[in-house]
């Protein structure tokens, strides 16, 4: 009966585009919450404990921007392959060879320099707790990240919904090993933050398993890990124009981040609760930016520009849906929410008004990750790559800086500049999108998308 119904009133494009959307956004929506789910465990430790295990967020984030980057390229360069009917394995085994090696490397890096990494951070007061936590966690993003890269290449062939009963199982057994260890349930030993650390590890293993036995043995064992002159200059643009983008966002992040830290360790708790609660959204939007990846790649490649177009219609439309959704519930439930994650009453007020923040900002961060996605289906990585170093690289600390600093609007000033970066990486991406479709229109109205 559900389906006669989808069936009967959602279009092709429609259809098309929730049937990778919801499954992958789902996916980034669990995601978080593994996030979340240590620090509302650990929430009850105390505010130290909140902020020794977020201060660990953005070093984490810095390293998946490297599996993120590989994996949006291989998805993309996937689902082309998947529309033209070729074979896409050989992507994926000549993309694991470069992507492990270097996956290895960087970790290695981070866990020598991770105590100078945390001080710079801001965690001095509580630097020996942010350790404990984050150098075992470190072995949970090294898992994490083959684990995106194997998963990219399912996505590419549009099957999200492997892709999030992987995560699904993998958050499961982390709120498990979370439970056990932190609390010290049962046999087990009261950890505390380094029990958050040991549920994070134990929901790693979960889903790398889990997606390796998606993907089957033929698939990984066969032959064809060196990568090919034709690979490299397919792989390489994408790889280097996404990195570019997820890595000016990154660093605009941690220079962000850094100057919240600073505003002392009541305001960097409230921050750190409300951007746990902003990435719900946010990562269930990225699931429209990689159906954009996928429907956009799969029109691309297959040559047919009408297809391609009602793709991004119908991905727009239902961007805007879902966030009217996210802001109506964000504004509705702002007290229970902050309760949800620490005890303390004193954070309600403040916590309070920043989701006031977090609920306008579903608008325009979920338009400018579906637009993007389809910009990058179009082979306009680059171009994201562009607006994105401007408006969160540049203008997003200066403005925060100044927001906080000299009109000393404090943690209300660091929203208010993460609100107009996601307004102007809309506006860029709708203008972008906006010329290609004029410029296009002929080609596109003749199926054909050059």
């Amino acid at each position: 009966m559900h389906l006669i119904i989808v069936e009967k009133y959602l279009g092709k494009a429609d259809r098309a585009f929730l049937s990778v959307a919801l499954p992958a956004g789902l996916e980034g929506f669990f995601l978080v919450a593994l996030s979340a789910a240590d620090i509302i465990m650990v929430g009850s430790l105390g505010i130290t404990a909140i902020a020794a295990v977020s201060i660990f967020s953005q070093p984490r984030m810095v390293l998946l921007v490297f599996a993120r980057s590989i994996g949006s390229a291989l998805t993309v360069l996937v689902a082309q392959h998947h529309g033209a009917r070729k074979d896409a394995a050989p992507l994926l085994r000549q993309t694991l060879l470069l992507s492990c090696g270097l996956f290895i490397l960087l970790h290695v890096l981070f866990f020598w320099q991770l105590p100078w990494i945390l001080t710079w951070m801001g965690a001095e007061e509580y630097l020996a707790l942010a350790l404990s936590y984050g150098h075992l966690s470190l072995f949970a993003v090294l898992l994490t990240s083959v684990s995106t890269v194997l998963q990219a290449y399912l996505l590419g062939l549009g099957r999200a919904s492997t892709v999030m009963g992987a995560n699904i199982w993998g958050n499961v057994a982390n709120v498990a090993g979370n439970a056990l260890f932190i609390f010290g349930l049962g046999p087990f030993p009261a950890l505390g933050v380094v029990g958050a650390a040991v549920g994070t590890v134990a929901g790693s293993v979960v889903t790398l398993c889990l997606t390796v036995s998606a993907l089957g043995p033929s698939l990984l064992l066969a032959r064809g890990y060196l990568p090919s002159r034709g690979y490299a200059r397919a792989f390489f643009p994408a790889f280097l124009s996404i990195f570019s983008e997820q890595g000016f966002e990154r660093v605009g992040m941690v220079l962000y981040t850094r100057m919240v830290a600073e505003l002392g360790t009541t305001a960097f708790a409230v921050h750190s609760i409300c951007m746990n609660l902003c990435d719900f959204y946010y990562s269930f939007a990225g699931g429209f930016g990689k159906a954009g990846m996928v429907t956009g790649g799969h029109a691309h490649g297959a040559g047919d520009g009408r297809a391609w177009r009602a793709s991004l219609f119908a991905g727009l439309r239902w961007t805007l849906v879902f966030s009217s959704i996210a802001c109506v519930l964000t504004a509705l439930f702002r007290e229970p929410l902050i309760l949800l994650y620490a005890e303390d009453a004193s954070l309600v007020p403040l916590g309070s008004l920043i989701l006031l923040f977090v609920a306008v900002a579903s608008f325009p961060e979920g338009h400018q990750l579906a637009a993007a996605g389809f910009l990058r289906a179009s082979g306009m990585a680059s171009t994201v790559a562009a607006y994105s170093f401007v408006s969160v690289a540049v203008l997003r600390p200066l403005f925060t800086a100044f927001l906080i600093f000299v009109l000393d609007l404090g943690l209300m000033g660091a929203w208010i500049a993460l609100v107009v970066d996601q307004c102007l990486r809309a506006g860029a991406a709708s203008l972008l999108l906006a010329l290609y479709l004029r410029r296009e229109s002929g080609l596109l109205d003749k199926a054909n998308i050059s």
